[in-house]
């Protein structure tokens, strides 16, 4: 696990990361859709100030780097996820989408390594859900130290921070910090496309951009390196590997190679060719016989020819 330090100096591009999935922590959920959004602090130092009691919703930054994905996740959704989010399994497959792999795991380091560091990711209830959901994945692949160089916060904790300096003498009824609530009380309407990875993390973004310099300081202060994140279930690299995808595929083709050429069939035996009789050399033994009857018959020939000799009437 990594270290407690502090960051390293000020944060210079914030992830804003929203995963969904199959259902609750307790079922062990898989990842069936993400989403990063990558701005630079510049973005957020320069985000214009809106006026008045009510805040209008800001624009999100034109210079932005954003990675979504849909991810089969080899599992059964939930559901109540799946009417949630309004994707499910048989769905996903049926678009080709692929599972959780190595590659998907590059392509998200790749993504990072595009932007200036230190990176921070930052999601809503990152703490408890997303960033732990990540590092399971992660570690199934047996690589659950792929993104130690970035570090994370979690926006809920930033927001009530925030919300606490900003009023410090308010007290009232309990507050929600559901991602909708919070967007509702800043912007006085609700989220569009809400439990959807993008929409949720546009929507992210926009509360982010409430008091941006303000969340600049706090998250530069605060973040932590992502690999001090425990995964949300107990997984092994082991395990892990047993359970890709890649070692499904890399098992169709050789049941595909055996029926296409049945001499390499494990329960075909190779063809039995019969044994070639050598023929042997004959034996001094086996001759005698002969050889005997011959003399014998050739001594009798000679016999009765010697008997006609000196018989009367010669």
């Amino acid at each position: 696990m990594g270290s407690q330090a502090p960051p390293p100096g000020p944060m210079q591009t914030l992830i804003f990361l929203d995963l969904e999935a199959t259902g609750l922590p307790f079922s062990q959920p898989k990842v069936t859709e993400l989403c990063l959004l990558a701005v630079h602090r510049y973005a957020l130092e320069n985000t214009p100030i809106s006026g008045g009691h009510q805040p209008t919703v800001p624009q999100p930054p034109r210079v932005v780097d954003k990675l979504s994905l849909c991810v089969a996740p080899g599992k059964a959704c939930n559901p109540a996820a799946s009417e949630i989010t309004g994707l499910s399994t048989a769905e996903l497959v049926a678009h080709g989408r692929q599972r959780f792999d190595d590659n998907l795991a590059n392509l998200l380091l790749t993504f990072l390594q595009r932007q200036p560091q230190p990176w921070c990711l930052v999601a809503h209830n990152g703490d408890r859900y997303d960033f732990p959901l990540l590092q399971a994945e992660l570690a199934m692949l047996g690589l659950s130290s792929l993104l130690d160089g970035a570090f994370c916060v979690d926006s809920i904790t930033a927001l009530k921070a925030l919300e606490r300096a900003s009023s410090p003498s308010e007290h009232g009824p309990r507050k929600s910090y559901s991602l909708g609530s919070i967007y509702a009380r800043l912007y006085g309407q609700a989220p569009v496309d809400a439990h959807t990875a993008e929409g949720d993390v546009l929507s992210l973004l926009s509360i982010c951009q409430w008091r941006p310099q303000a969340l600049l300081q706090w998250v530069d202060a605060n973040a932590r390196p992502f690999s001090t994140i425990k995964p949300m279930y107990g997984v092994t690299a082991t395990a892990g590997t047993n359970t890709r995808p890649s070692a499904t595929i890399a098992t169709a083709p050789v049941a595909t190679s055996r029926n296409a050429c049945p001499n390499l069939g494990s329960n075909r035996r190779p063809k039995a060719f019969p044994p070639v009789k050598i023929p042997e050399a004959p034996s001094s033994e086996g001759l005698l016989a002969p050889l005997g009857f011959l003399a014998f018959l050739t001594l009798a020939v000679a016999m009765l020819y010697g008997l006609s000799l000196v018989s009367p009437g010669q």
